[in-house]
């Protein structure tokens, strides 16, 4: 008598995959996990970017407008000292570079007229406000931070017709910044007739930063400001 065996289908379900079926799912999932990653990645660096501008020009901004006002009221001085003032420059403006701007301006919080100085230092805006009492004897006011990092600070300056005043090599001991006891040496800056021409100062400040794996993003804001005492 013959013998007959009978194969039910689920007996098929159990052997598993093959290995080429294995190989293809693998494939698939790498190609959906990259997918994944990269997709992750990507949206990390837009993000990274992003507050990474925020942040240059929320302390461009910072900075800058500060500067602004109180370039505005260089030569605001109910005091009545600059009138009185017997050293050059005989002006409100005291000093003045392609990098950094020195003035004379009156501070409301004791009634007192102030001398500040603008100016980079590496990558810091620094703020110095010394005591103004006519003459060139700096108390030596602290540098403050106003703003970094800061990659450029550019001062350009105009006379009453719009023309340009353009730094020239002259000796004094008028350094911008307010050096005390500066010895008289060549300097690159405004003499004393440009610095009482004055009437239009324009501010260029670009910020920069980097992060790891983020190449480096700059920011620049630029102004203009005619002041109101001149």
């Amino acid at each position: 008598m013959s013998r007959r065996t009978s194969e039910r289908p689920s007996d098929r379900r159990t052997e598993g995959f093959t290995l080429v079926e294995t190989l293809i799912a693998a494939a698939l999932f790498s190609v959906v996990i990259t997918g994944i990653y990269v997709l992750y990645t990507t949206m990390q660096s837009t993000l990274s970017r992003g507050e990474l501008k925020s942040g240059l020009q929320q302390n461009a901004r910072v900075g800058l407008d500060r500067m602004i006002q109180e370039i505005r009221m260089a030569g605001y001085d109910p005091s009545g000292a600059i009138p009185l003032v017997t050293l050059l420059p005989k002006a409100a403006i005291r000093a003045a570079s392609s990098t950094c701007l020195s003035f004379v301006s009156y501070r409301p919080s004791d009634v007192t007229s102030t001398q500040i100085t603008y100016d980079l230092s590496g990558t810091t805006l620094r703020r110095t406000e010394d005591p103004w009492n006519g003459t060139n004897a700096f108390s030596g006011g602290s540098a403050q931070p106003q703003a970094e990092p800061v990659n450029a600070l550019t001062f350009t300056y105009y006379d009453s017709n719009n023309a340009a005043l353009t730094p020239v090599s002259w000796t004094s001991t008028q350094r911008c910044p307010p050096t005390a006891g500066a010895s008289s040496q060549a300097i690159v800056q405004l003499d004393y007739t440009q610095m009482d021409q004055i009437r239009r100062v324009a501010i260029t400040l670009r910020t920069r930063d980097s992060r790891p794996s983020i190449s480096a993003e700059y920011f620049t804001l630029t102004s203009d400001v005619r002041l109101r005492n001149k």
